[in-house]
């Protein structure tokens, strides 16, 4: 309990009087101790405001909420409600996956992409087979891989006479196919890791106003071998309004007798700019090599054999390795963007470059927990799957998700960590909440939605400039389509409550 300057003043005079001056003063270090340690008092365990009333207008009951809120500076929570229940947290467990990597593989950690040769190049012509071999690199886009392609031509290589191998020996293949989640298998989030992943495996179509030829035009990024652009969507003359422009993009997979083809049809606004719709349409597999000849042939070389998979084999000699962007910066696309592809090859990183090649989800959960016991953060409740929230089996308690962020803001990497979350009303996936609030650009959050669950944590700066760590779990309870907004609703009032201090009602002035 807090004692006021003068009570405590009252206490020092009234023990001068009527005992030893040693004494007065023994008895106003008691006081003043009493004092300073009254931050420690037990956390609130009800939610403040009217929250818990609104919680029945929401559909929603207290057993499904679960909260976290700490000043960073503070040795205890200031709320804690149903702190230790196991949820789901749908993409916000990739913080843990962020937190771990930025910890164990540093932030300035690298991916690489290597090149070898097993014959002589000789005027420009190589005799004999070259080999990619992928190391799980989350952002090899288009560009570059292009680059990885321009540099052998720079080097002096044209002609491959032999084949081209693509080596993904340095991840186990998953288990799981694409629609295995929720049956959309060409949406770019539900793509599976392969450690020679180009451009996230998504084919970016891009359909604009073909000035050129008066008509609508249409090509992919990366250019693809073998997949054949049908081209029947219609440029009208109109306004760009969602009824006169209507581009659909359609893939019709491979058959016996004919190779896949991308279908284009409906109708284009000439008013309309350009549009690019992005899915899975190739296996990894497929699209890696589909690029790698589209791509190679556009620089001018040229392949003898076929494209196919392997691994590099003893004797091959390195001809040119390709970094990543540092792990610093790649968990802003990450974090803010929610990239679930980029979060489940981080997450098989840190089990390959702790138990060795290839690397598996065991490896990488054995190691997230040995890695936490070490910390000293233990979450017996743990279920951290694949690492990335696209999961129905993912668990983690609000209690130990507030833990790892206070231990995470003392750490030499927590500026990287800070920067890679989505600001309020700014940017990311919460650039469209709060943005009209006081609150906007002071929080830094990592949200998480699926079915079933509607979560987001992270750091606020409140409105005095002291900064807090907010978790809030929210879970449907069986049977009941939860809806993301149920969950936003609580997340706001949280949040909002924290960025005026998180006053409790025992707080004089507010």
């Amino acid at each position: 309990m807090m004692l006021p300057v003068a009570r405590l003043l009252d206490l020092f005079l009234m023990a001068v009087r009527t005992v030893s001056f040693a004494l007065a003063m023994s008895l106003i270090l008691a006081a003043a101790l009493l004092t300073t340690t009254g931050a420690r008092a037990a956390p609130a365990t009800t939610l403040p405001g009217k929250l818990d009333a609104q919680l029945s207008e929401w559909g929603l009951d207290i057993s499904q909420v679960s909260v976290y809120v700490r000043a960073v500076d503070a040795e205890e929570p200031r709320l804690l409600v149903n702190p230790e229940t196991p949820r789901v947290p749908a993409s916000v467990i990739k913080l843990l996956t962020s937190i771990a990597g930025l910890d164990i593989l540093g932030p300035n950690y690298h991916w690489a992409t290597d090149v070898y040769v097993d014959g002589r190049v000789v005027g420009g012509q190589l005799q004999g087979n070259l080999y990619i071999q992928g190391y799980g690199d989350p952002y090899l886009t288009a560009d570059a891989f292009a680059g990885i392609l321009r540099a052998l031509r720079v080097k002096g290589l044209i002609a491959i006479e032999g084949d081209v191998v693509l080596d993904n020996s340095f991840l186990a293949p998953p288990e799981q196919e694409r629609g295995d989640f929720d049956g959309a298998a060409q949406r770019s989030y539900n793509a599976l890791p392969s450690a020679l992943s180009v451009n996230r495996q998504v084919t970016d179509i891009h359909i604009y106003r073909d000035w050129v030829n008066n008509g609508v035009g249409v090509y992919t990024e990366p250019p693809l071998t073998g997949v054949e652009i049908v081209n029947e969507a219609r440029l009208v003359d109109a306004p760009c309004a969602r009824r006169y422009h209507n581009p659909i993009a359609t893939f019709i997979p491979a058959t016996e007798t004919a190779g896949p083809k991308l279908r284009i049809s409906g109708t284009f606004a000439d008013e309309c700019g350009e549009e690019q719709v992005g899915r899975l349409l190739l296996t990894p597999e497929q699209h890696a090599a589909a690029a790698v000849d589209a791509l190679w042939r556009d620089l001018g070389g040229s392949i003898g054999g076929k494209i196919r998979l392997g691994k590099v084999p003893k004797g091959a000699r390195q001809f040119h390795r390709a970094l990543s962007q540092p792990l610093g910066v790649i968990i802003r696309d990450i974090d803010k963007n929610s990239n679930n592809l980029m979060a489940r090859m981080l997450f098989l990183t840190l089990g390959a470059s702790e138990k060795g090649a290839p690397g598996t989800l065991e490896k990488s959960r054995d190691t997230i927990n040995a890695w936490l016991n070490k910390r000293g953060l233990p979450m017996p409740e743990l279920v951290a799957d694949n690492g990335s929230g696209l999961s129905r089996e993912t668990r983690i308690s609000a209690g130990s998700l507030g833990e790892l962020l206070s231990w995470s803001y003392r750490q030499p990497w927590m500026p990287e960590l800070l920067a890679s979350m989505s600001i309020a009303g700014v940017d990311g996936t919460t650039r469209r909440r709060l943005r009209r609030e006081p609150i906007a650009g002071r929080a830094h959050l990592k949200t998480g939605t699926v079915r079933d669950a509607s979560c987001i944590a992270g750091y606020v700066l409140d409105r005095n400039d002291r900064r807090w760590i907010v978790a809030v779990l929210v879970n449907g309870q069986d049977g009941q389509a939860l809806g993301a907004w149920r969950g936003h609703a609580v997340h706001h009032e949280i949040l909002r409550w924290v960025y005026r201090g998180a006053p409790l009602p025992t707080d004089s002035g507010d």
